[in-house]
């Protein structure tokens, strides 16, 4: 009977002891790095609109378009093409947070211990459509983008329905900066829309 013996490479073993260290080393620091942060913005309209109201405010439902039926934050560097934020978001759907913050604007429009007399009468009953809430990345720097159809009826009668669309700089290159220009963005078109139902010219901000 021939034996045969088996020959091996110490160089071969060599270079797969070297390739199994490098594989766990690289499989630690897979394990030790750290998940991106997850930051979630809001819309905060800071004081009240500079006119009162004399009727009640009612909020109904908002719809957006659909490129904006996301919580992440939508930006633009051109105007063919729209990207996404993996770890910038809105605190919730950006219908919910435009309905929220009309709302509480609105409703201090018409706070009697603001407005000094009590409303009174059938509510104005305020709906929207979002077509537009971006952040737009331009050269000179970046912009809160927001575009809104808004429907006010009073008793079932139509009062007003227009269009508005603010381009607003912020004050920084960075998303929160961003949340916080399309938030005067925001307040800018209900300040119109204030004095427009109440009868009197806005006031510039």
């Amino acid at each position: 009977m021939r034996t045969f013996r088996v020959h091996r490479d110490p160089s071969a073993s060599l270079r797969l002891t070297l390739a199994a260290i490098v594989a766990l080393a690289l499989a630690g620091c897979a394990l030790v790095r750290e998940t991106p942060q997850v930051h979630s913005y809001t819309l905060a309209l800071a004081g009240k609109p500079p006119v009162c109201l004399t009727v009640p405010v009612r909020i109904g439902a908002f719809t957006v378009d659909q490129p904006y039926a996301t919580e992440r934050l939508a930006y633009r560097t051109s105007p063919y093409r729209l990207d996404y934020y993996t770890y910038h978001r809105w605190a919730a759907d950006p219908r919910q947070l435009v309905q929220a913050a009309a709302r509480d604007y609105l409703e201090r429009a018409a706070a009697p211990s603001e407005c000094r007399g009590e409303t009174t009468g059938a509510p104005l009953e305020i709906s929207g459509h979002i077509r537009r809430i971006e952040e737009l990345d331009a050269p000179t720097g970046w912009q809160g983008v927001l575009a809104v159809d808004l429907r006010v009826e009073r008793a079932g009668a139509l009062v007003l329905a227009r269009s508005y669309a603010e381009t607003e700089p912020a004050e920084a290159r960075n998303p929160e900066a961003v949340a916080a220009a399309l938030s005067r963005a925001l307040a800018r078109i209900l300040d119109g829309v204030v004095a427009e139902l109440s009868g009197q010219p806005p006031v510039p901000r």
